[in-house]
């Protein structure tokens, strides 16, 4: 399988982490720009990466969906089972976390943007929008009880986080959030984080 990724896109780093965890193999692919590269279209008509090509040519695209099928193949339980008998399986926070995180890192990516144009074509409202969607995610991500044993949400907020370390160095997110900026320096450590880290 190949997985059409960028270095430093969050939502590609989702899938190489669980990708690593569940010890499956991947051909990385490395797209410098999915705004600029054309062929793209041909895998994934939206024109976004990540995109995962199957041995067979066929491609999923939307890192929940890839995340997902990555896990399946792989037995994990980084998406916690429904049971008809057991309703706080853990899988609606999963995918709730996972939504926070995406989110968040939508935001990022979007202010990253703005800030490669160049100064006169900058949307300062579209900016603040991106600065207080982060703001907002990052507070409600401080309230979180975090899973002992990580699941999609967790690996999504941290590849969030981890994209704003990189892409916003001056937002200072962590003094003003203590128990998120210590779940996600413990998180860190995992070898899958270390693996994936933007380059």
């Amino acid at each position: 399988m190949k997985l059409y990724s960028h270095p430093v896109s969050p939502y590609a780093r989702k899938a190489r982490i669980i990708a690593h965890e569940l010890e499956i193999k991947l051909e990385i692919v490395h797209i410098e720009s999915a705004r600029k590269d054309d062929n793209l279209r041909r895998i994934n008509p939206l024109k976004q990466i990540p995109v995962l090509v199957l041995d067979d040519g066929s491609s999923l695209f939307d890192s929940p969906v890839i995340c997902e099928y990555l896990n399946h193949i792989g037995g994990g339980k980084f998406f916690p089972g429904m049971n008809i008998w057991k309703h706080n399986s853990g899988r609606w926070k999963a995918l709730g976390l996972q939504a926070l995180g995406d989110g968040i890192a939508d935001a990022a990516v979007g202010w990253r943007y703005e800030l490669t144009e160049p100064e006169e074509r900058r949307n300062p409202d579209r900016i603040a929008r991106f600065q207080a969607t982060i703001a907002a995610g990052l507070d409600a991500a401080e309230r979180v009880t975090f899973a002992k044993d990580p699941t999609i949400g967790e690996i999504s907020i941290a590849c969030a986080l981890g994209y704003i370390d990189f892409r916003l160095t001056d937002l200072d997110w962590k003094s003003s959030r203590p128990k998120l900026s210590a779940w996600y320096g413990k998180f860190c450590e995992y070898p899958s984080m270390k693996a994936t880290q933007p380059v």
